[in-house]
């Protein structure tokens, strides 16, 4: 009898429950849904850790970090927030935590990962109203005045410029003052000059979809489930078109698991076993199963493939033939320059070769040292 009670409290002793286990406060940027407190529960039934969660939205978190006196122990954030590395005070994962996975890119920061991408999106699609059109074959195909986006928005920039060929950024540098540039600005005013719904807002964009007022948005994944309910059996997703001959391609993004720097050994350890659980593979279909969120890991996404309907099928489709945003310091220069240079080509004050040389100019200011 002693001889078992021994063991049974040996067994006991050697689990996260005696003494190892810890509380990991975690800032979650996303709605609640995206990690939900009964994967989190597994989690802590699993190893005795226990995450505390607090929600802000993704564009408030960067004023709560520099408000807060205390830090969290780990953030769930966008990806393109592991630029604020500094003001977030984050550390880079350990390679036992990385190795062997097939992880997107935009979790790294030069050549460290920062960032664990747990789930994937934001991509722009088409939407269109499939109990009035088919999907188009090219974008200069859609009927004048029948297409909606916010023209003024960069991100809604993208695809026509990848649809030329062109990139926001060279290497180290910027990719603005190129003939790519050029002509993707002259097809974005063409193209937006024919659609007068592109003049007004995103809302403005999607109540008119809603209405019937336009056939096709542009739209991101984020607004699916709203589109969905609203439209229900009307709604249609397509990749997006080409465009003079070309594949427009939208950015996308992932939402990471980031650690804060000078966690003690004991959080560290368990903050890696949080990032090993996110990434099983069962753990990363449930997370699709219940927020729609596409998973991380591209081989997961894959084999569900099968169980998605048409739609969410769109969706996956385009994020595949999508490109991850950088989520470097010469991006958000890059996101700040091209947001002016919507205004100039809409303002009708410049060509676009001279908005082209402009943006390159300013880009360039706004790295070197004063």
């Amino acid at each position: 009898m002693l001889k078992s009670k021994l063991l049974v409290l040996l067994f006991t002793c050697l689990t996260p429950l005696c003494g190892s286990a810890v509380e990991l406060l975690l800032w979650n940027a996303h709605s609640l849904e995206h990690l939900r407190p009964i994967v989190l529960e597994r989690f802590e039934k699993k190893t005795g850790h226990h995450i505390v969660q607090h929600h802000f939205r993704a564009d408030e978190l960067r004023d709560k970090v520099m408000s807060s006196v205390v830090l969290p122990d780990l953030y769930f954030m966008p990806s393109d927030q592991l630029s604020n590395v500094d003001i977030y005070h984050l550390a880079p994962w350990p390679d036992s935590v990385t190795q062997g996975q097939p992880l997107r890119a935009d979790g790294q920061v030069g050549t460290k990962w920062y960032g664990i991408p747990v789930n994937q999106g934001n991509q722009l699609v088409l939407y269109y109203r499939k109990d009035k059109v088919t999907p188009p074959k090219s974008l200069e195909s859609i009927p004048d005045g029948r297409l909606g986006w916010p023209r003024s928005q960069a991100y809604w920039f993208i695809p026509f410029l990848t649809a030329h060929d062109g990139w926001p950024l060279a290497g180290e540098g910027f990719g603005f003052d190129t003939p790519q540039m050029i002509k993707a600005l002259e097809s974005y005013k063409a193209i937006s000059d024919r659609h007068p719904a592109t003049r007004c807002e995103l809302t403005c964009n999607e109540q008119a979809f809603y209405e019937g007022k336009i056939d096709y948005l542009i739209d991101g994944d984020w607004a699916f489930q709203a589109l969905k309910e609203q439209l229900e059996g009307k709604l249609g997703v397509a990749v997006l078109p080409s465009l003079d001959g070309g594949q427009m391609q939208p950015m996308s993004s992932s939402y990471v698991l980031a650690m804060s720097q000078g966690l003690d050994s004991e959080k560290q350890a368990a903050a890696q076993a949080l990032a090993h659980f996110l990434l099983s593979p069962e753990v990363q279909a449930d997370l699709y199963q219940h927020s729609g969120l596409f998973p991380g890991i591209k081989s997961v996404g894959d084999a569900l493939l099968p169980q998605m309907g048409d739609l969410r099928k769109g969706l996956y489709q385009q994020l595949l033939v999508s490109r991850p945003m950088p989520n470097s310091r010469q991006m958000l220069i890059a996101w700040l320059v091209l947001g002016k240079g919507m205004e100039m080509l809409f303002n009708e004050e410049y060509l676009p070769d001279e908005i082209a040389q402009w943006m390159q100019q300013r880009a360039a200011q706004e790295v070197t040292p004063r």
